[in-house]
């Protein structure tokens, strides 16, 4: 028997698990066969002063907001992202993302896709 499809309202909080850090709320749209989908949400959060880094490719969606990505190789521009702009992250590339500008009133919202190992509980979506 399939499954029903399902449509999640990103921009109203809908998701599963919904937890805070303190880099930002993060929620979990879906994980399995192979695929970890979550929504971040930035807003007075403070700035992760270490550097995020995947072992496989991250996909960055931004759907409400700016997103400003800085990068630990100099050789990579930051880069601010607005609604509907997709980052491409390769894997093993050291950055940090936070809203922007800094002072803007609503959240930055944004998607993120990565490959998801069978049985084996996500750190990325905890440590962003």
């Amino acid at each position: 028997m399939s499954e029903t499809p399902q449509v999640v309202d990103i921009l109203r909080g809908e998701a599963g698990e919904t937890r805070p850090t303190p880099f930002g709320l993060v929620s979990t749209v879906f994980s399995g066969e192979g695929i970890e989908l979550v929504w971040v949400a930035k807003q007075h959060e403070q700035i992760d002063p270490d550097w995020f880094s995947s072992e496989t490719v991250d996909l960055l969606l931004v759907v409400q907001g700016r997103l400003r990505v800085e990068f630990a190789d100099e050789r990579h521009d930051p880069r601010t992202l607005g609604p509907g702009q997709l980052l491409v992250l390769p894997a093993n590339t050291r950055c940090r993302a936070y809203r922007w500008p800094r002072e803007a009133h609503e959240a930055t919202i944004f998607v993120a896709a990565y490959p998801k190992r069978p049985n084996t509980e996500s750190q990325r979506a905890r440590a962003r």
